[in-house]
Order: C-alpha cells, then structure tokens, then sequence
C-alpha cells in the first residue's frame, strides 16, 4: 500500500468515527449516566472494529462484531434506544460487507437482521409489514455496501496487475539490454576472433621467412666471407661459387615474393575461412543443406568486408532456422566491381500471398547495410521460398 491509498484509508476511518458519534448523539433518546455510558462502550468497541489491522484474524472480527451486537441489542431492548440502535445495526452491516470474508460476510449479517427482527417481535410489537420493510433495508444496504467493496478489491487488484506488469516491463527491457550488450560482446568477439587468426597467420609467415630466408641469407654472408679465402687458393672455384650465391639469392627473392603476395592476400583468405567455418557449423548442428559459391575474387574491402558479411550471414541463417521451415539454402558472393553482393536463398514456406513481417534479425541487416552505403533487398520466390540480397561498398571501410 503506497502513502496515499493508506492516508485516503485513514481519513475514511476517521470520517466514519466522527459521522457514527454524531448519529449517536442525535439519535440518543435519554441522556442519562447509564446511557452515556454505553454509547461510550459501543462507540469504542465500533472504533476498535473500524481501526483493526488487515492481519487480524476473522474469527477476531467475528468475536467483536458479536459482542457489539450484543450490547446493542441490549441498548435497544433494555434501555428503549430504537433510533440509536438502527443506526449501530445499519454500521454493523457495513461493516459486515466491508469488511469480512465473502461468507462470513453473508453469514454475521443474517445474524444481525435476524436479531432485529426478534428485537422488533418481541420489544416493538411491529407488524409484518415493518418486519419486511427493515429487512428490504438492511439487504440493500449490504447489496450496496458489498457491490463498493467489489468495485474496491477490483480496483486494487488491477492496480497490482498493472504494477506487476509495470516491474516486468522494466524486467524485459532491462534484460533487452543486457541481451543487446551480449551481442555486441559476441560481434566484438566475433572480430577480434577474425583477427587473432590473421595474426596467427603473420606469424606462421615470420616463422617462415626465419626458417627459409634466414638460412638463404646465413649461407650467402658465410659463402661470401669464404670467397677470399676460395680466389687465393683456388681461382677456378670462383665462377662455381658465385654461380651458389646467385641461386640462393634468387631462391631468397622468390622466397620474399611468395611471402609478400601471401600477406597481401591474407586478411581475404581468413575471412573466407571465416563464412566456411559459420556454414560448415550451421550445416552441422540444423541440418540445413547450404551451398557456398563465391564467383569472383573480392580485391577489396578485405577484412572489414568480411566481418560485415559475417555477422550478415550468421543473422539470415538464424532467420531461417527459426522461421523459414526450409531445408536447402544458396549461398553466393561476388564482386560488380563497385560492390560486394552477397544473397542467401532459402525454399521455405514463404510465398508471395504470405504476410511476411521481417523481425528483430532482418532489421538488424538492413541497419548494418544502411550504415556502410549499402542495401537490403528481400524477395519471394517461386514456387515458396525468400531470397536476402545485400549490397555492400567494396570501398566502405575507407569512407
């Protein structure tokens, strides 16, 4: 309960006690010491009733709301009280309907009309007529009275439902961006994984160059410092021994061209390993039967060209799985000369009279190709089936 519904409930509380000692003070035919006195009793046990927390027990409730009665009886019956006592009946109901269980309820007050009826037999003489027209009163008062606590508990219960859903709202979004920083972890990840490989690489390279160029260039510096040596003593040894030097370092130059070319094409060979390795797993783990084709050589772009295409790939066959239904896709590559162009073709459920709503996923796509220059292109195909065609810059990563 927040402040204000537990002032709101306070100020009723204390608006009823003002309201019921007013009435009593009204309704009171005789101001006598025996008199006053039990209206002081009857008003405090009335106010220990309205003030009991929610945590007290009904047979509690029940218990007071007897002895009230009781002593009202008493008031009305042994001291001739009628107005007052109508009036502590009419609050008796309410408080009844208010305040007690759905039974009980229902249960307390048959036994209040049923003691004011015995009260109007036996002390008032009262007619049928009368006997009937209190309890159409009392009735309607505690249809009243129940249809406002109704209202009331289904008020509350609403305002806790939209609350509970307020506190799982903040739940899901705080989770969403928890999940969107996992993804952009993952393609962090994802990256730098493309890049230790490329490193890997560079390094089996120097290794390589260490183990062969090294030892070329060992053996011409030690035929060289041995040439002097080879002209005083043996001068027909010279054509032969320049003819070695000259082959190892042809061998080294070739050597040196061979590990250059390779660098130069490194970064494009890892990240083709890369989208082999994606569908080789994704292949394996849903079943999907995927075609890769790469048509052309892309020159460039390079690493950067593959990274996006790599996230790119790894969404579609995400959307595929999840929502296509299909069992073969067509994967191809290749390069216009001004863009790198890569479509996944799937024969999903898809056709042209489905209503197609693209996802969270194909968003994602369209976004990453808007942002580097390119385009996102979804088509249907014939007979069923969905066609994803991105385009991508070639020369994005330098703009």
């Amino acid at each position: 309960m927040n402040l204000k519904s537990f002032f709101n409930n306070k100020m009723r509380r204390v608006f009823l006690n003002i309201l019921l000692l007013c009435f009593l003070i009204k309704n009171i035919s005789a101001v006598t010491i025996s008199n006053i006195i039990l209206v002081i009793v009857i008003f405090t046990l009335y106010s220990v009733l309205l003030w009991l927390p929610n945590t007290v027990s009904s047979k509690t409730r029940i218990f007071m709301g007897l002895s009230v009665l009781i002593l009202i009886a008493c008031f009305w019956g042994g001291f001739g009280q009628e107005r007052a006592s109508i009036v502590l009946m009419f609050y008796l109901i309410g408080y009844a309907a208010l305040r007690l269980p759905d039974k009980l309820s229902l249960i307390f007050a048959a036994i209040v009309i049923a003691t004011n009826v015995i009260i109007l037999l036996k002390f008032e003489h009262s007619t049928m007529d009368d006997i009937f027209a209190f309890f159409i009163v009392y009735a309607g008062m505690f249809a009243i009275f129940r249809s406002a606590r109704i209202r009331r508990e289904a008020n509350e219960l609403r305002a806790h439902h939209f609350k509970e859903l307020q506190e799982i709202h903040s739940q899901l979004e705080s989770a969403h961006k928890e999940l969107q920083q996992a993804h952009k972890e993952l393609e962090e990840s994802t990256v730098q994984s493309l890049r230790y490989a490329v490193l890997e690489e560079r390094t089996r390279i120097a290794k390589d160059i260490h183990d062969s160029i090294g030892h070329g260039l060992t053996t011409i510096i030690v035929q060289l410092q041995a040439f002097p040596y080879i002209m005083r003593a043996d001068s027909s040894k010279i054509d032969n021994t320049l003819q070695t030097i000259l082959e190892i370092t042809r061998g080294c130059l070739t050597e040196v061209r061979t590990v250059v070319h390779q660098m130069a094409i490194d970064d494009e060979g890892i990240g083709l390993i890369a989208l082999q390795s994606l569908i080789k797993q994704v292949r394996e783990h849903s079943g999907l039967d995927i075609k890769f084709t790469m048509t052309d050589e892309i020159t460039e772009g390079k690493l950067e060209t593959f990274e996006l295409l790599y996230r790119i790939l790894k969404e579609a066959l995400t959307n595929v799985i999840r929502h296509a239904e299909a069992s073969d896709v067509e994967v191809t590559i290749f390069n216009n000369g001004t863009s790198v162009i890569m479509s996944i073709v799937d024969n999903g459920i898809f056709t042209e009279q489905t209503k197609f709503i693209p996802g969270f996923g194909l968003a994602g796509i369209k976004e990453r190709c808007q942002k580097v220059g390119g385009s996102c292109l979804i088509q249907s195909r014939d007979p069923h089936g969905l066609a994803l065609i991105v385009k991508v810059p070639s020369n994005y990563a330098s703009t």
